[in-house]
């Protein structure tokens, strides 16, 4: 029987949200959305302090089969207005698509109405983020190559970039410094900032965030936090910086239970001895993700 395809209701706030967990599941351990979450995504997105106001409309749809949700997706069309960014003017976006591994054609029925919905829009073009409120789980990883598929299969063009999520234990990262060099913490633009000096000069620094607490259910996801900024300055060699900064970063979460530290490396973006200077110091890729799936409407 071919699944039912309609918009999201309350009721389904449970079985939509234990979706969710599937996906989560399967990219990043121990993080659990919460129903709130969930539910709150469908509204608004207040840490999406950029992309969220340029929002016009929100629709979740769900594919429903043997009275279960077995696929989902939040759709969002964006303003024309000046103030919107170019490339998000009058388009549409697929914030997310979630779909069981044993249901790929109820998520291709989903996906077909999804675009029927992005015509009755009439948007530019139609992108897809494939975000969800929980770290690391953003575009297509590669531990949901159903995903993958089934925006390929709906006309979504290969994806433009990729970007790995490198996960290291937090004790793994505590080193002892060299004589000479200092730590300072103090608040940085997006947590709590350490910077490495060494004969009163700074050599540079890093920013740790914590995951916030309303995105989980579960004290795991707490134990969870990414570096949001690490600077050296130019000339600073790496091999020794950059130990000394993981350290006092790792010291601190470790104080506050955290004891998993995220960072990222875009192939297009980063150099490949930044890479190396992660998996030295004991980071590990987690996930691969692709992103910069879009189609014509």
């Amino acid at each position: 029987m071919p699944a039912a395809i309609r918009p999201f209701e309350r009721r389904d706030r449970d079985q939509l949200t234990a979706l969710a967990n599937l996906h989560v599941g399967a990219v990043i351990p121990g993080v659990m959305l919460s129903v709130n979450t969930v539910l709150g995504q469908l509204e608004r997105e207040p840490y999406e302090n950029m992309v969220d106001p340029w929002v016009a409309e929100r629709l979740c749809l769900v594919a429903e089969q043997e009275s279960g949700i077995v696929a989902a997706t939040l759709l969002h069309r964006f303003r024309t207005d000046d103030d919107v960014s170019a490339g998000y003017r009058g388009a549409g976006g697929i914030r997310w698509l979630l779909c069981k591994v044993d249901a790929e054609p109820a998520g291709a029925l989903l996906l077909e109405q999804a675009l029927a919905q992005m015509r009755l829009w009439q948007v530019t073009m139609v992108g897809a983020e494939n975000d969800l409120p929980a770290i690391a789980c953003y575009g297509v990883p590669n531990t949901l190559p159903h995903i993958r598929r089934l925006l390929l299969d709906a006309g979504f063009g290969q994806p433009t970039r990729a970007e790995l999520v490198l996960a290291a234990r937090c004790e793994a990262l505590t080193v002892h410094r060299r004589d000479g060099i200092s730590v300072t913490r103090t608040l940085g633009l997006l947590g709590a900032r350490f910077t490495l000096s060494a004969d009163d000069a700074e050599l540079g620094f890093i920013e740790v965030c914590e995951a916030p607490a309303e995105m989980a259910r579960s004290s795991i996801a707490a134990r969870w936090a990414d570096i949001g900024n690490l600077i050296l300055r130019e000339g600073v060699d790496p091999a020794d910086a950059m130990p000394a900064l993981l350290s006092a970063a790792a010291d601190w979460l470790l104080l506050g239970g955290v004891t998993r530290l995220v960072d990222y490396w875009a192939e297009d973006v980063d150099s490949p001895s930044y890479l190396e200077h992660l998996e030295r110091a004991g980071f590990h890729v987690l996930v691969r993700n692709e992103r910069g799936f879009t189609r014509a409407v």
